[in-house]
């Protein structure tokens, strides 16, 4: 197996762990999949916390593009904190696969609207 890589093009390096993930991460299960990657639960095995790990693919067809993606969506995450937003926990380079970790959150956007559409007896998309 690679070990983690750093990849130079288009910066960014700093912005991410250099530990390999698949030591640090466990009990992975895939929860969600879409054109960015897919999404998994897991646990890290450190501190026993709940997360979910997004992991993207920078090779193949415009890798160029995918990283500096990447890098921004990190960038941006770093930045971000506020108690209405997801939390992020940090960002794993392995191979040529970068492991977007956040805070796990049962249930989606949807789920949450649905919630509140119900609350006031109204139904999601219907006109008020």
């Amino acid at each position: 197996r690679a070990q983690g890589a750093v990849r130079r093009t288009g910066g960014g390096a700093e912005l991410f762990l250099k530990e390999d993930p698949e030591k640090r991460f466990g009990d992975l299960r895939e929860i969600g999949h879409g054109s960015f990657g897919a999404v998994y639960y897991a646990r890290d095995l450190r501190t026993a916390e709940v997360v979910a790990i997004k992991k993207m693919n920078y090779s193949g067809k415009q890798a160029n593009e995918k990283w500096l993606d990447i890098v921004k969506e990190v960038s941006l995450l770093r930045r971000l904190h506020h108690p209405n937003t997801v939390h992020y926990r940090g960002c794993f380079l392995w191979g040529r696969t970068a492991w977007l970790v956040m805070e796990h959150c049962v249930g989606s956007a949807s789920d949450l609207l649905e919630g509140e559409c119900s609350a006031m007896g109204q139904r999601c998309g219907a006109a008020p």
